[in-house]
């Protein structure tokens, strides 16, 4: 079976409640908290939700699997280290 991956190297198949990501675009950086497990909807495309660690919104994700070179941009550590977090 074929991984589906996100701009970075967290393979979503992969993802699990509780994984955090860090979310890089630009300067600027994201720290996340995984609540809910990726799921296929209707158009066959990946989606799950995560929750911002600094202010607590709830941040809905989605990969296609067809352009995932459009996914955000998500590492399981944090890849750069000369951001701003917000």
């Amino acid at each position: 079976m074929k991984k589906t991956l996100t701009g970075g190297n967290v393979i979503v198949e992969d993802i699990e409640v509780g994984d955090i990501h860090w979310e890089f675009e630009g300067n600027l950086g994201v720290k996340t908290e995984v609540v809910s497990l990726p799921r296929f909807n209707k158009l066959g495309q990946w989606e799950w939700e995560s929750k911002h660690l600094v202010s607590g919104e709830i941040i809905e994700y989605l990969v296609d699997p067809k352009y995932q070179h459009y996914a955000p941009k998500l590492y399981d550590h944090e890849a750069y280290s000369m951001v701003t977090y917000v």
